[in-house]
């Protein structure tokens, strides 16, 4: 999403700023021209609803002093209601299939809810904003988007974006590729996405009504299934499932200036609306292969004609 107040600052999200960073020509065809492309994701985009509905569903109706067993309950029986709501049978190809995404998707929410000590307890009990709409302006760049949780800690707020799973997500180990990103000599657009995100909700929550001056600000990424187990069973299977965070609030402080380099390159190619892909070499090499835009994309097609 992208929106112009009245003193002109343009605000961008994280998805659209990183589309960009991915390549500029992809954002031409996505953003600009709204190209229509093949969804192959829906069954999965709808999956996520589930479980995204199903978390906020259960934070809006907790609270503080509820019993893990009451929040546990309750987060069961959303699921029901959002499974129901957001996915249909036919798009499954199998009854089977069907039938085993649906028990995976029940065994995250119930290891999440686990009254035993499951994650989602503390999240529901200290939610004070879901589906958060922030806004920020750093140096003239408008950023902005929805954050899926915010909790109130006991030092300040904690910012969650609750994904499927952690693979390729940004760790402080792989955080030096942002900079080679930025001096175009590697293609990391999931780990700018990443840093995206990380600036976008933090700088946000600082912006908004629920910061107080002093607070704490933190950023996780958490994966509802992190680890998937299924075991053949004499009446079919048993699936476990296991979250786990992610922080990247110390990936934000060590590369700070790193990421907002990377925020104004993009923002500003955006907004003068620059759409030639740069470097295409490493653009070429390493994103046009899965690319749904390449038939139509000039550069690509002009590179397969001179090879």
């Amino acid at each position: 999403m992208s929106n112009t107040n009245d003193d002109g600052t343009v605000y961008l999200s994280p998805s659209r700023l990183a589309t960009y960073a991915d390549c500029q020509r992809k954002f031409d065809h996505d953003y600009v021209k709204d190209v229509s492309t093949p969804d192959q994701n829906r069954l999965y985009l709808n999956q996520g609803l589930a479980y995204h509905e199903t978390i906020e569903a259960v934070c809006e109706a907790t609270d503080p002093d509820d019993d893990a067993d009451v929040i546990y309950r309750r987060a069961m029986d959303a699921f029901d209601e959002k499974w129901e709501a957001n996915l249909d049978p036919d798009e499954y190809e199998t009854r089977a299939h069907q039938d085993y995404q649906r028990a995976e998707n029940c065994a995250a929410i119930e290891a999440f809810f686990d009254p035993e000590g499951g994650d989602g307890i503390r999240h529901a009990r200290r939610s004070v904003a879901t589906e958060k709409w922030l806004e920020s302006i750093h140096d003239g760049l408008g950023l902005h988007g929805y954050a899926d949780n915010v909790l109130r800690t006991e030092d300040g707020l904690h910012i969650i974006d609750y994904k499927r799973r952690l693979s390729g997500i940004i760790t402080s180990y792989t955080a030096k590729y942002l900079e080679e990103h930025l001096n175009g000599e590697t293609h990391e657009p999931g780990r700018v996405k990443n840093a995206f995100q990380t600036a976008t909700y933090i700088e946000g929550v600082k912006q908004s009504n629920l910061y107080e001056e002093g607070m704490d600000v933190r950023f996780t990424f958490y994966a509802l299934f992190y680890e998937t187990t299924a075991e053949s069973t004499p009446d079919g299977f048993e699936i476990s499932v296991r979250g786990r965070p992610r922080e990247t609030t110390g990936v934000y402080d060590e590369y700070y200036d790193t990421i907002w380099g990377l925020i104004e390159t993009a923002h500003e190619g955006i907004t003068s609306g620059a759409h030639a892909p740069e470097p295409f070499e490493l653009i070429n090499e390493e994103a046009c292969s899965d690319c749904d835009y390449r038939e139509m994309c000039p550069e690509y097609l002009a590179e397969e004609v001179r090879r």
